[in-house]
């Protein structure tokens, strides 16, 4: 058995798991999650997640339960994440990914009964296992009958995804790369290259999109009322359109990915991160655009 310690938000818990669907596909073993970090309150000043898969299908078999480990982390005590954090590891292998971009030691070499810990956000990570993921990748929850006319709205217009990232990116220099220029000029680029475009806009701060992201073309923002749980009803939605414009976000990765559709395009800012050392050569397909 393999144990994949996850962190971070949504997008980040899917790379993960994909990469533990590879790692047990190789050994032909059992993997489980370890949301023993993930759920940690002890952090002081941080941006904290909790368990997003559960939205999918995917296998939920947890090291631990989510409410077992949020009744002993809710006195938000280093020393019980401590304690926790030596129980799982004991008589395990410890190993964590050493650099952003794809480590192929990893696949070619894996390793049973060890934990792995990392962002591993590269479809080479899960090369050969896709179909898998994307059956386990689907929801569990239809549509919102609420938002059914929007969905057909979309699936008959030639529908742009325009995803805007925001409020918990502004807080990390590393991650505020992008800005409504950028946007600008992603739509500019796909209008010029397919008739009749209208642009359907998902972000985090709808308001911010109202007043700022204002183009000649047909735009409508899509308000949170669509977002459904977990923002799985969005994540829908996005999917179902026809082309792509993200920010660098994990989240909107994944809507790209599991569209599924060969002639899409997709605009992915050319700066994922402001710090030049993080390698992201792996992580975005060579047939996006970078802009």
């Amino acid at each position: 058995m393999i144990i994949v310690r996850l962190k971070g938000g949504m997008g980040n818990q899917m790379f993960q798991y994909a990469l533990g669907i590879k790692l047990a596909e190789e050994l032909n073993t059992a993997f489980k999650l370890d949301l023993s970090s993930l759920l940690d309150r002890s952090k002081g000043e941080f941006v904290y997640r909790n368990y997003d898969l559960s939205i999918f299908k995917v296998n939920d078999s947890l090291l631990m339960g989510e409410g077992f480990l949020k009744t002993i982390y809710k006195p938000k005590i280093p020393r019980i994440t401590k304690m926790v954090r030596q129980y799982i590891n004991k008589g395990k292998i410890f190993i964590k990914e050493k650099y952003f971009h794809f480590e192929p030691d990893l696949i070619l070499n894996p390793t049973d009964n060890a934990i792995y810990e990392g962002w591993f956000q590269s479809p080479k990570y899960f090369e050969g296992v896709e179909d898998k993921i994307r059956k386990e990748f689907q929801f569990k929850s239809s549509i919102l009958a609420s938002s059914q006319p929007l969905l057909n709205k979309i699936k008959n217009t030639n529908a742009i995804c325009l995803n805007v990232r925001r409020t918990d990116f502004l807080k990390v220099d590393t991650l505020n790369t992008t800005d409504k220029n950028y946007f600008f000029r992603a739509a500019k680029y796909i209008a010029e290259k397919i008739e009749n475009p209208v642009f359907y806009i998902f972000s985090d701060d709808v308001e911010w999109c109202r007043k700022n992201i204002v183009m000649n073309y047909p735009v409508e923002v899509i308000g949170h009322e669509h977002k459904g749980h977990k923002f799985g009803n969005y994540m829908q939605l996005m999917i179902a359109c026809k082309h792509f414009i993200i920010p660098n976000s994990s989240y909107a990765w994944w809507a790209v990915w599991l569209n599924g559709q060969d002639e899409k395009i997709v605009v992915a800012p050319k700066k994922w991160f402001n710090d030049s050392e993080i390698n992201t050569t792996d992580l975005v397909p060579q047939d996006w655009v970078r802009l």
